[in-house]
């Protein structure tokens, strides 16, 4: 059985990863603040991620595999702010460089965010459709460093979902559910696409991948092309919960932009063909999402068994 480290593990990807990942490995999560237990994990709290800190970390935990869940793991539908609380993606070079020279398996997180429309599905190597936004090259340019100083790294792009550890600190699936519940107005649009996957579906994709000791950039998503408005409407009629009222129209004079604002979509025909699976279909995975507040795994989560843990 292998020690996983997960470098945020205090959102709902790091989150779900944990609770695939765990079925077969021992799993350490770093969270960058508090309150984190998830049952069956060990939690350390710990806000710095310089070299000196991350040796230490390596060294006391002595991991086969770190997988790095920063801000770029936030689902590209959630909000600036949600995203920003996260551990800055800059971390990450930090982290493959240590990772490289323990000879520890290292895979970061990434999101389709990267890209922009229109209309069209995107390749891994697709560099005509690069959105041009600030952030958008700051996260390819962190995705470059990390296979430069990491030949050996994995970078998953994806747009997940999945619940919080942290019940004060919903992200996309989750508020959109909370709004929909209490009758709050919503506020999604139907002008950018994506193909979202639960966090909990891109954990036992992952845990292939690294079996498959695959290396470089990969897309891991659903199989299908969906818009926060249509999402929002599974939700509510997959848990019984009230329509959400259709937003108001829009016209365009020119293409959406903005990170994760556009179509976003990722082509997954490669993972497919490495992994020997087919992508999820995207009502499976919003079922399955609900029915872990039902089954067990949201009190899982959100243990009130307190693990060890420590502060760094």
């Amino acid at each position: 059985m292998n020690n996983v480290l997960i470098i945020g593990i205090e959102g709902a990807v790091g989150a779900g990863l944990a609770s695939a990942i765990q079925q077969s490995h021992r799993v350490t999560g770093i969270a960058n603040h508090s309150g984190i237990d998830i049952d069956g994990c060990r939690i350390i709290h710990a806000t710095a991620h310089g070299s000196a800190s991350v040796q230490q970390h390596i060294q006391s935990e002595r991991p086969d595999w770190i997988i790095f869940c920063g801000a770029a793991s936030r689902s590209s539908w959630d909000t600036d702010s949600v995203r920003n609380s996260a551990i800055p993606d800059k971390h990450s070079v930090e982290w493959a460089t240590a990772a490289a020279k323990a000879g520890i398996e290292f895979c970061m997180i990434s999101s389709d965010a990267v890209f922009t429309g229109p209309w069209m599905l995107h390749q891994e190597d697709d560099d005509q459709h690069f959105c041009a936004t600030p952030q958008a090259e700051r996260l390819r340019q962190i995705e470059s460093t990390v296979l430069e100083v990491n030949s050996d790294a994995l970078i998953i792009r994806t747009n997940a979902f999945g619940w919080s550890p942290d019940a004060d600190t919903p992200e996309f699936a989750e508020s959109l559910m909370e709004s929909l519940d209490g009758g709050m107005p919503i506020e999604v649009d139907f002008l950018r696409y994506s193909a979202p996957i639960l966090a909990t579906d891109l954990g036992m994709m992952l845990l292939k991948a690294h079996s498959e000791e695959l290396r470089g950039v990969l897309h891991i998503a659903s199989s299908e092309r969906i818009n926060p408005f249509q999402f929002a409407e599974r939700l509510a009629e997959m848990a019984d919960l009230n329509r959400p009222e259709f937003p108001d129209q829009t016209i365009l004079e020119g293409p959406v932009t903005g990170f994760g604002k556009g179509e976003t979509t990722l082509d997954c025909s490669l993972a497919a063909e490495l992994l020997g699976v087919r992508m999820p279909q995207i009502d499976d995975g919003i079922g399955q999402f609900i029915r872990q507040a039902e089954d067990g795994l949201l009190n899982q989560l959100r243990s009130e068994t307190s693990q060890a843990s420590r502060a760094a």
